[in-house]
Formats: structure tokens, sequence, C-alpha cells
């Protein structure tokens, strides 16, 4: 539970980018999604501020709309502020989905949206890592979700929230896992995984998030970076000023020894880093320094690969610690590379102390007790 983060945020966030048109207002609403995702922050809440106001029976206008407020206040302001906006637009569309479903009744997209709405009140909780809680408030949702996913089986989008609850309960708690099964639903990593690449490559609305999710997932829980590379090289394909998106590709090629065009994307990063808020840069450019650290280390150059590591550590500031994680561990397995052993097993104790369900922790664990051998 982690930046993946976005994680049970998935249970929330459904975009029709490339659907065709069946609402009224759709081709706003697509507007105002791609400039979300392509950063352009304002330009998305203006766009999508009018489209509530021009088209209030669209389906999934009204969360759309409170998910872009809420990414753009996480690009300008304080976590805590970021909380405070997307509770009180929860509670301003929380009515206005109970009186679309009343009335489009026997249309099911309007209970997921709704389902959708009650599932990202558990943000604030994943933010907290308060993993109980963050279950327990995705459920109110999550139950208006699995109904539409068995009613209408030809709905993909909803098989991305199941599949990330299933799949965090297959790498969770006994209780979490217990607690999931009580739902009908295998606390399974294959099965969830296997929901979520429908949504991906079926899904008229889910598939960014989906494979956002996957990419994330791949790379930094099931440790298998070619599968990432296919979803995160998509997204950043399609969406080229979104920086997250080009960090999940540029990791991915990294991992699977894509040394020239790496570079060259660090680069390009460099560049349109000076299009970030203030915010973002404080998110955003220790990530990068990962990146930095990382392939350095898979040209062995240790000793450099230890500098730019210490430089994420030190700047880090995100809300959520996955790379952090990862970055204890590569600091671990440099210096096991250097014949550091002590040092290593240190950092690899400082990833592990951040218990965020990392694949991280996974390595991390293993490297202590036996050191890393080598690329």
């Amino acid at each position: 539970m982690f930046k993946i983060f976005r994680i049970i945020t998935a249970v929330l966030f459904v975009t029709i980018v490339h659907s065709d048109d069946y609402y009224k207002g759709d081709t706003l609403v697509r507007k105002g999604v791609h400039a979300f995702y392509n950063y352009e922050f304002d330009k998305a809440v203006d766009i999508l501020t009018q489209a509530r106001v021009n088209f209030p029976d669209h389906p999934g206008v009204h969360l759309i709309w409170a998910a872009s407020r809420w990414v753009r206040s996480q690009a300008n302001s304080p976590v805590e502020e970021t909380y405070r906006i997307l509770n009180e637009d929860l509670k301003e569309i929380g009515p206005v989905y109970d009186s679309l479903v009343d009335r489009f009744e026997y249309d099911p997209n309007y209970k997921l949206y709704q389902g959708s709405a009650l599932g990202l009140s558990a943000r604030v909780a994943l933010g907290k890592k308060q993993w109980i809680r963050t279950l327990i408030r995705s459920y109110k949702g999550f139950i208006i979700i699995k109904e539409v996913a068995q009613e209408s089986p030809d709905i993909k989008d909803a098989q991305l929230p199941i599949g990330i609850v299933e799949y965090f309960a297959g790498i969770s708690n006994p209780i979490i896992n217990w607690a999931v099964r009580l739902y009908d639903l295998d606390a399974s990593t294959e099965s969830g995984l296997h929901r979520m690449a429908l949504a991906a490559d079926e899904g008229h609305w889910a598939w960014i998030e989906a494979k956002a999710i996957l990419s994330n997932l791949y790379l930094w829980v099931e440790n298998d970076p070619i599968l990432a590379l296919e979803h995160a090289k998509d997204l950043a394909e399609k969406f080229p000023d979104n920086f997250y998106f080009n960090l999940l590709y540029l990791e991915s090629l990294i991992r699977t020894d894509n040394i020239s065009l790496s570079l060259s994307i660090i680069k390009d990063m460099d560049l349109s880093s000076s299009k970030l808020t203030r915010r973002q840069l404080e998110w955003y450019l220790p990530y990068l320094d990962y990146e930095r650290a990382l392939l350095s280390f898979y040209q062995e150059d240790y000793s450099k690969a230890l500098d730019q590591v210490d430089q994420t550590i030190e700047g880090y500031t995100a809300e959520l610690d996955i790379i952090l994680g990862n970055a204890y561990l590569l600091k671990g397995m440099c210096h096991d590379a250097l014949d550091q052993r002590g040092k290593a097993k240190e950092s690899y104790q400082n990833c592990l102390d951040l218990d965020n369900f990392s694949g991280s922790m996974k390595q991390a664990m293993s490297y202590l007790k036996k050191p890393f051998p080598g690329i």
C-alpha cells in the first residue's frame, strides 16, 4: 500500500479517454481528462467544472472533477490540505450520485461511479498507512462496484478496483486476507493482476489508471520490468508531459538494459522538470535522482550510485514511501558491491523499517541475511 498508490485511489477514478461518445458531454469530459493526465491541472479543472454545469447528468463528470481538484492540490499544497480538499469535494458529490442512481437506476455506470466515489474516501487512510481503515472505507463503495461487475460483466472498468483489492489482500496480513474472503473474493495476487489487465486491455474508461498501477506493481512489487515496460511505454507516449508516467517508463528501460535510451530520456526529463510546480519538484526530483542512481548501478559505477541515492534519501518529501524504500535497498546493494557489509545491513534495515509491503522489503530481508551477489 503505497504510491502505487494511487492504489485504492483507482477504486476511485474511471476515465473516458478513448471510448466512443455515449453520454452527452463525453467530448468535453474527455478534453478535461486528457488535460488532467498531461499535467495541465488548471485547464482540466476549468473544463470539468464547466462540464458539471453543462452536463450534470453525465455519470463520470462529478467524480473526475473531484479527482482533478485533488491531484491539482497535490501539485501545489501540503498533504493535509490535499486531504481537506478531497474530503470536502467527496461530501459535495456524494448526494449528487445518490440522486443520479435513483434517476437512472437501470444504467450500471452511475452505480459504478457512485461506488468509486465512496471508495475514494479510503485514500486519506491509505496515505496514513491505516491499512484496516483503508479497507473498511473502501468496502463501502466496493460492495456497489462488485454488484456492477457481477450484473454487467461487459463493463471491464469495474474489474480494476476488484483486482486492486484482491491483489493487496493477497500480499497483506492474514486478518486483511480473511476480511476480503468474507466478500467472496480471491485474496490472490494472480487473480488481482488478471482483473487489472482486463481493465487495461479492454476497459473503455479505466485503462489509464490500470496501466499506471500495473506498471507500478510490476516494477516495485512483482519485480518484472519487462511487463512494466509495455504499459509504461504506452502511457508515456500518450501523455508526454506526465512526469510520473515518464518515470515509470524510465525505470522500465533501465531495468531492461535499455541504457542508451534511458540516458536520452533523463536528459529530456531534466528539461521538462522546468514545467513542474514547486511541490511537484519536491516530490519528483528525488525520484529522478533515484533513477540516475539506478542507472549508475546498472553501469556498475557503485560509488556514483551511492552519491546519487543519498540525494534521493536526503531530499525525499513525497507522501508515500515506495521510492524511499527502493532507495534504501539500492544503497545497501551498492555497499555490498563495495564490500561494505556493515553499511549495507544498516541500509537494508532502514528499508524494512518503512513496512510498506513493497517488493524492496522482500529483497532487503533476503540481503540482510545473505549479501547482494552482484549484477
